[in-house]
């Protein structure tokens, strides 16, 4: 199955039983049928390489959900997005976060990391090739924001949507802000990841990309 079937799989499931992971699950759909699309047209210096990105990012989140329901060892900020989309506290946009959360500011430097595995073997140009098609995924990401929020969040948050109609463009101006911050600093530490002298240094980086990400969450919890 592609990465949207999988998707869907898991929205259709969650929905019928109430569970609030289909909210992160139908926005990640969302984004990565821009990305699909983008892929297809040509849109990367290097489609190839954006593909295998997508696919391999996708897997560390669907390793997460399969953990979390076996029993698994499942990352602690999945396991804390996961968690928090049980609480009622939570508003449906917080739950949403959390998990674009976990998949960017964790789960985007190792999946980064697993396709720059033959970085040392590369040019300059394809080198900066590569760095200029991560930041394209920026302009992908800044086009499904509006359809992101409107069919997943407004839908199910009134309040939301009203406050959308009077912010305009504002809110999704500091969204995307942030999300192109998470993405330049997971560029980051996949590289310290990919240059990496020793396990132990590896594990060290894997550490504070972990931390970084249960600090966010702990931001986007509060009232």
């Amino acid at each position: 199955m592609t990465t949207l079937d999988r998707l869907q799989v898991l929205i259709v499931d969650w929905q019928a039983t109430g569970d609030r992971r289909a909210l992160f699950a139908e926005a990640y759909g969302a984004m990565t049928t821009a990305m699909t699309q983008g892929v297809s047209a040509g849109g990367f210096a290097d489609d190839a390489w954006v593909g295998r990105l997508v696919d391999r990012f996708a897997d560390y989140y669907f390793e997460a959900v399969d953990a979390f329901d076996h029993e698994g060892l499942c990352p602690r900020v999945w396991v804390d997005a996961f968690d928090c989309s049980r609480r009622d506290d939570l508003s449906q946009l917080q739950v949403v976060l959390l998990g674009i959360n976990a998949h960017i500011n964790h789960d985007l430097p190792l999946a980064l990391a697993d396709v720059l595995d033959d970085w040392d073997t590369l040019d300059e140009a394809t080198r900066a090739g590569r760095l200029s098609d991560h930041e394209r995924v920026n302009l992908v990401i800044e086009q499904s924001t509006d359809f992101v929020q409107d069919v997943v969040i407004n839908r199910t948050a009134k309040l939301l949507a009203v406050a959308d109609r009077l912010l305009g463009p504002v809110d999704e101006a500091v969204f995307n802000h942030i999300v192109v911050e998470w993405r330049e600093h997971g560029w980051e530490a996949a590289q310290r990841l990919v240059t990496a002298r020793d396990p132990q240094e590896r594990d060290a980086v894997r550490a504070d990309i972990e931390d970084r990400a249960m600090k966010w969450a702990h931001w986007i919890r509060l009232p």
